[in-house]
């Protein structure tokens, strides 16, 4: 019973977080017109290996070391540069007109790439860490009580919230895609390229600082 509750809490947690808007959402956004519906349960195959690393991790004892206001500023300006150099590149696709949504038949079959923007997208984000370091490791504290099932259970339910917004959010937007093709498609692009950017600055300026950590 603690075990089915400990799954359905996570869930719901995990849930909420996965609703707040951030650069997994906005890469979701932008890229599911190209790639098509599948996008959103790509991009979480990625998120997920990344996650998965970080509740062995801290499962194991680092949370200490994720919590240093040293390591945390450093996560915060390589992270932040990292979704600068998504931002300029979906602009530039953009501007060599490289971008396009794509229909049924030519849907791209490449998932790889998509897995890998999925883990560096979440690699990226420092307050990623911060909420594992916080809120994740709490929860893996209670949950390390039933033994090695705890962090799987507790992971999958986590993970299974992601995997359920990130497939409804592309479901919608591929369905969609044919009122957003054109100066509309450009638009969306362009508003999630600039909102990475202004996320990778607000990452740096608080790592540089030291402010939200």
């Amino acid at each position: 019973m603690e075990l089915i509750l400990l799954f359905f809490t996570s869930f719901i947690v995990g849930f909420s977080g996965a609703m707040m808007p951030g650069p997994l959402l906005a890469v979701a956004v932008a890229q599911t017109p190209v790639k098509g519906a599948r996008t959103g349960p790509i991009l979480i195959g990625g998120h997920a290996i990344a996650e998965i690393a970080v509740v062995v991790l801290l499962s194991v004892g680092l949370a200490t070391v994720v919590d240093n206001s040293t390591v945390s500023s450093l996560i915060g300006i390589v992270g932040g540069s990292m979704l600068i150099l998504m931002g300029l590149n979906m602009l530039y696709g953009l501007l060599k007109s490289r971008i396009k949504p794509s229909d049924d038949a030519t849907q791209s079959k490449k998932s790889g790439r998509l897995v890998l923007d999925g883990i560096l997208t979440s690699l990226s984000n420092p307050y990623w860490f911060v909420w594992w370091a916080t809120t994740g490791s709490a929860f893996l504290v209670r949950s390390l009580k039933h033994g090695a099932v705890g962090p799987a259970v507790f992971y999958v339910g986590h993970i299974m919230s992601d995997l359920v917004w990130y497939s409804f959010v592309s479901f919608l937007i591929w369905k969609g895609r044919k009122l957003i093709v054109g100066m509309g498609y450009n638009i969306l692009i362009a508003v999630c390229a600039l909102f990475l950017l202004y996320l990778g600055g607000v990452f740096i300026h608080d790592g540089i600082s030291g402010s939200g950590w």
